[in-house]
């Protein structure tokens, strides 16, 4: 067998939008990035696992107990990423913090000369999180998404059957204020806070009143569902 090499063949076009390789191609790029702030061991840590660098998709999340690392660990992005030709930009980068000290005026940060700010809202995946003393997210965007699908549902579906509008709810708005609840954590307040808005879509679409009760409804509700799928 003769194996011979060809010339070296230089290859300036960019992997299409959308296409099978990108996101393979993407994590092999990305990955020397993320090796290099573990070897650096800056960032938190859980149980001897490194999480300082979270990355899904094309987002980059950087966690740190101080400050001053998290300074490091933007340094260390911008040295890697120059290297490799990423280019990090910092207009569309944030910094947030959840501490005690949350509050506090802290100066902005920067990646090589860019200057990065920092927010007390934070969106990340389509939630969107509040700096506060301990990690929360932010419900009031979902809770009025919900509310203003609801009442457009409810205006468009006037002659339709109680059990339509129940089934056009479920599949359009519920959605909305339950995505992603099995990853979050919610306190007290936040769940009243979102059953209230389900309680009240039966209270819209039977026709009750705010201070009446739901609960003898959802269930007969429920219980007629099953009967129906049964047949």
């Amino acid at each position: 067998m003769v194996v011979t090499l060809t010339h070296v063949v230089l290859n300036v076009e960019s992997v299409r939008q959308r296409g099978v390789l990108s996101p393979l191609l993407f994590n092999v790029y990305l990955n020397v990035l993320v090796k290099s702030l573990e070897i650096s061991s800056l960032g938190c840590h859980l149980h001897g696992e490194y999480i300082g660098c979270l990355v899904y998709a094309d987002d980059i999340v950087l966690l740190s107990a101080s400050v001053v690392n998290l300074r490091r660990m933007l340094d260390v992005c911008h040295t890697v990423g120059a290297t490799m030709d990423i280019l990090l930009n910092a207009a569309k980068s944030t910094l947030f913090t959840v501490a005690k000290f949350c509050d506090n005026t802290i100066n902005n940060l920067q990646i090589g000369n860019a200057r990065i700010h920092w927010c007390k809202s934070l969106k990340y995946l389509g939630i969107y999180f509040q700096s506060d003393r301990s990690f929360k997210c932010n419900t009031d965007l979902s809770v009025r998404r919900f509310y203003t699908a609801a009442n457009a549902i409810v205006s468009n579906t006037r002659y339709a059957s109680e059990l339509s509008q129940l089934f056009l709810m479920e599949s359009y708005c519920l959605p909305l204020i339950t995505y992603s609840c099995e990853a979050l954590y919610y306190d007290r307040k936040q769940l009243q806070k979102l059953n209230v808005c389900w309680n009240n879509v039966y209270r819209k679409v039977f026709r009750m009143q705010l201070w009446e009760s739901v609960k003898e409804l959802q269930f007969f509700v429920d219980v007629w569902i099953s009967l129906i799928f049964t047949v």
